[in-house]
């Protein structure tokens, strides 16, 4: 669930100082700051029964850099004479070496009787990071700050989370980020709900296969999400997110919000990426043990069950070399393709034959597109 709107936000920049011996930034651009944000932001998250826990996952991201100079980045830009790079080709963004993000209830509210209510800010941690190139010197930045990720839960049925509190404090630099391309974009709003996805998408557009449609899910989260599955015997199961483009080398990230229930179990997830003609380089298998895979081969990463949760996946393609990256809450690994696809044109979603279970959910896909 992301939250959108803000009571308030307040922060403070500040050039970081330096330890002694420590060499003095070669240029404005190299200079470390020292920035916390503290606010509150609404959530209205309510709880859904008197005898079990609702826990669900919900991320933020407070004014960094707001497109009419508003956000502390601005104002640092603006007070201390930070150049900007010529020309409309960039974003701005800060790149974190150190980072301490707090979270908490600010607001809860009970209605009627309050029977084993109970109210819960579990753990957080930053979203997954974003990378890119400087627009500067091309040179590639990682640890780009996009905000906070935080498990939450609340029990009771006529319990409500009203508000969170925060307090985020990060080192790091003001950076110029390439900006990125939006190869296909979709939280399946233009679907009625009960009807398969429409081939035209918010960016890039889509086809599917098997029993899949648009549904408005009962597990708290805002807007429509599209649901894959139950499983097919006969034909199987495929949402294809067709991409505007396939523009060669370069940084492609796909990032959405999943949804994989235990009652029942869902059989496999895939996240499928094909190359320009069609054909799969690269598969993430989402496993009942709770694992993600790459074809056969596990990997260290896990996600949760009965909760949503993000997923993000970079693939970097080069003239030598084909990597990729999966972040799932807070863990990351990074892997080497055995084949380099030098281009990639579509993403898709589906179960395999002969995996029975139950259907998995998917809403807020975006791919993205940086040139190297």
């Amino acid at each position: 669930m992301d939250l959108t709107v803000f009571q308030g936000q307040n922060s403070i920049i500040t050039p970081a100082a330096l330890a002694f011996g420590e060499q003095p930034p070669a240029s404005i651009h190299d200079q470390k700051w020292l920035l916390v944000l503290t606010g509150v932001v609404t959530a209205n998250l309510k709880g859904s029964s008197t005898s079990q826990w609702l826990n669900t996952n919900v991320s933020f991201l407070p004014d960094m850099a707001g497109p009419s100079n508003s956000g502390p980045l601005n104002w640092a830009i603006a007070n201390y004479g930070i150049p900007k790079p010529p020309g409309q080709d960039y974003t701005i963004a800060f790149a974190l070496d150190e980072w301490a993000p707090f979270v908490a209830l600010s607001a809860i509210f009970d209605q009627d009787q309050s029977i084993n209510a109970g109210f819960a800010v579990n753990v957080w941690r930053p979203n997954h990071f974003a990378t890119g190139f400087d627009v500067l010197t091309h040179a590639p930045l990682g640890n780009i700050f996009t905000g906070v990720n935080v498990d939450v839960g609340v029990r009771d049925s006529d319990a409500w989370i009203l508000s969170f509190s925060y307090n985020i404090t990060l080192r790091g630099r003001i950076v110029f980020p390439v900006s990125a391309i939006i190869l296909f974009e979709s939280n399946f709003e233009s679907t009625p709900v009960m009807q398969p996805p429409a081939t035209i998408q918010a960016v890039g557009t889509a086809a599917s296969l098997g029993s899949i449609e648009v549904i408005s899910p009962s597990f708290p989260h805002t807007g429509n999400w599209l649901q894959v599955g139950p499983y097919e015997a006969t034909t199987g199961l495929e949402f294809k997110g067709i991409f505007t483009g396939a523009p060669g080398l370069g940084v492609y990230v796909f990032t959405a919000m999943m949804f994989m229930s235990s009652k029942p179990a869902s059989a496999d997830a895939n996240i499928g990426f094909n190359d320009a003609g069609g054909t799969e380089f690269l598969n993430l298998n989402l496993r009942p043990d709770n694992h993600v895979y790459i074809s056969v081969d596990a990997t260290s990463v896990t996600y949760p069950r009965d909760q949503p949760f993000a997923i993000q996946v970079t693939l970097t393609l080069t003239t030598t070399l084909a990597t990729v990256q999966i972040a799932v809450g807070g863990a990351v690994e990074n892997i080497s393709l055995h084949s380099n696809p030098f281009t990639c044109s579509q993403v898709t979603l589906y179960q395999e034959i002969g995996h029975a279970g139950g259907p998995f959910d998917v809403t807020d896909m975006l791919v993205t597109y940086t040139a190297l």
